[in-house]
């Protein structure tokens, strides 16, 4: 084991137990991995990220610098030692006085790791406030003003006889300028958005949660792909959701994949369809299910992060139950199919989405979105109020059949606005999930 893994295992014994003072659903460690990932991204020596996987030990947990000197030499020891403040029995301001006053005195290497700590705690801070709109500063034992001071003065003695124009240093003052001076892109606050302030702001929610799944992302590997089955009746936003859900998390530098619906797609109509038209009604959607199923385990295995699906598992459901209600299904049969999709979507769908809109609302959309005034053979009032009544009484199973849902009607709604529910629902689930398979990782309690 080198130093540097040396060091996290330590760190993740020592501060075993603790989680974070402003997101306390989150376990403290995250920090200084965080930190000492961040050391190592900018290409500082073993010491050096070793210390900040560290540098809260002595502050936070019953380990002294002595603890520290002997498991890990003078040299970390010096490091750490240069991150953590006096006695705490002084009050907050003569503390973060003293910690000023020391930090200008320091070598660069001791910088560095003071540095990357208040990088890392402001980056989250930043996150937070951008995700729920609202500078909240009550976690702290003082307010914005006496923070803004601190971490100002800070930076000023960290650059103190150094190179300010240092990557790290310059990463330090851009985070300080986001949170403290409200320093944003004016491009496009004042030119791409300029006439839709609402709505930009909505996606700064949006883009803030996808950050911090990056930054979680950075910290572990989900057991999993992450898989989101779409359903819904046309004209309702699901295509669009889709779309716009994929470039989103695409954009954001995960490994996406978009499974089409099967019995729509090419290869269903060119190597299936006439062999599964010539079974019966219950073998030939037995037989539609376990391709599908098939399709999902090969996508599951395929090492993406997010899978989209159109129409898998659970809109199945929907159909059955809909040719159960007409009398076109036998009740054992559909029970037997029931139980087995609810089975296989428990197992490999993590998130339902199920968009729905008032029929007559549909048929509008439909209809002023084209150019066609020809009767939609499908798409009628009578069908679009049969599958809303279906998904009434489906709720329960749907609750059954997968960890999350959101069955979002969508009448009085814009398809962007769709979208931006949508990714607001979703993103929290998965973050929870990054959060689960950290503590898994490293068996905390």
């Amino acid at each position: 084991m080198d130093i540097k893994e040396k060091a996290k295992m330590f760190a993740i014994q020592a501060h075993m137990g603790q989680v974070r003072k402003s997101e306390p659903d989150k376990p403290m460690i995250i920090h200084p991995i965080g930190v000492g990932q961040l050391l190592e991204s900018f290409g500082y020596d073993d010491n050096v990220v070793a210390a900040g996987y560290l540098h809260d030990v002595v502050e936070d947990t019953k380990y002294t610098i002595e603890d520290i000197e002997k498991e890990f030499g003078k040299d970390i020891a010096n490091l750490v030692m240069g991150a953590s403040e006096p006695d705490k029995s002084l009050s907050w301001e003569d503390r973060k006085r003293h910690t000023i006053e020391e930090t200008k005195k320091l070598p660069l290497r001791n910088k560095l790791v003071i540095c990357a700590d208040k990088i890392n705690n402001l980056e989250d801070l930043f996150l937070k406030f951008e995700k729920s709109g609202n500078r909240d500063f009550s976690a702290f034992k003082r307010g914005e003003k006496s923070q803004e001071w601190y971490y100002t003065s800070i930076y000023e003695s960290l650059i103190s006889g150094e190179d300010k124009e240092l990557p790290i240093f310059e990463r330090l003052k851009d985070i300080l300028d986001k949170v403290f001076y409200k320093k944003e892109n004016l491009f496009l606050r004042d030119t791409i958005f300029v006439d839709n302030k609402d709505y930009y702001a909505k996606l700064r929610k949006l883009h803030a949660g996808k950050i911090e799944l990056q930054r979680l992302k950075s910290l572990v590997t989900l057991p999993k792909p992450f898989v989101i089955e779409f359903s819904g009746t046309p004209r309702t936003g699901k295509t669009t959701t889709i779309n716009n859900l994929y470039d989103f998390f695409k954009k954001g530098g995960f490994d996406v994949s978009l499974i089409e619906e099967f019995t729509t797609s090419k290869y269903y109509k060119e190597n299936l369809k006439s062999k599964f038209d010539k079974m019966g009604l219950a073998d030939g959607n037995i037989a539609i299910v376990d391709e599908v199923y098939k399709q999902l385990k090969s996508a599951l295995a395929s090492g993406k992060e997010i899978i989209l699906i159109d129409r898998s598992i659970n809109d199945r459901q929907i159909w059955n139950y809909r040719r159960f209600v007409r009398g076109d299904m036998p009740k054992e049969q559909y029970l037997m199919a029931r139980d087995k999709y609810s089975q296989i979507s428990k197992e490999l769908i993590d998130f339902l989405i199920i968009t729905y809109a008032d029929s007559l609302i549909s048929l509008r959309r439909d209809y002023t979105s084209s150019l066609a005034l020809e009767q939609r053979s499908f798409l009628n009032q009578e069908n679009i109020d049969e599958y809303n009544n279906c998904l009434n009484s489906l709720q329960g199973l749907f609750a059954d059949s997968v960890d999350s849902y959101l069955l979002l009607d969508t009448s009085n709604m814009s398809m962007n606005d769709v979208s931006i529910e949508a990714a607001s629902q979703i993103l929290p689930v998965i973050r929870k999930r990054y959060i689960k398979a950290f503590q898994q990782k490293y068996s905390l309690k």
